[in-house]
């Protein structure tokens, strides 16, 4: 299941704008779902962990494993993560090599802006 976690940030307000720049919506679907709405077939299901650890594939260090989580505030204080609808999936699990594991830096290139879709 997708996870989130979100932690004090430690920048200074002055480095964020205060004005919203965009909003993406997000809407989970099943493939018949997904099929209906489109009228496409649905995308393949992504390989479990046991296949992509298998095909040698990189694996990369979780570079907030040590950071505070914040309690949510009012207006997430229900949300609940998708593992809670369809159950977490931890099943296989097979530990990466690490010569697999990379740590994360800064991500290259400029930000994604917004466009006429």
């Amino acid at each position: 299941s997708m996870r989130q976690e979100v932690y004090r940030d430690e920048r200074p307000l002055a480095d964020w704008a205060e004005r919203p720049a965009g909003r993406v919506f997000v809407h989970l679907v099943t493939p018949p779902e997904w099929r209906r709405i489109t009228g496409e077939a649905p995308p393949p299901s992504p390989v479990d962990r046991k296949a992509y650890t298998d095909a040698g594939l990189p694996w990369y260090d979780y570079y907030d494993q040590d950071a505070d989580d914040l309690a949510p505030t009012e207006p997430l204080q229900d949300v609940k993560p998708v593992g809670d609808w369809v159950g977490d999936d931890h099943e296989p699990w097979q530990q990466p090599a690490p010569p697999q594991i990379h740590p994360l830096g800064d991500a290259p290139g400029a930000p994604v802006q917004d466009g006429d879709w």
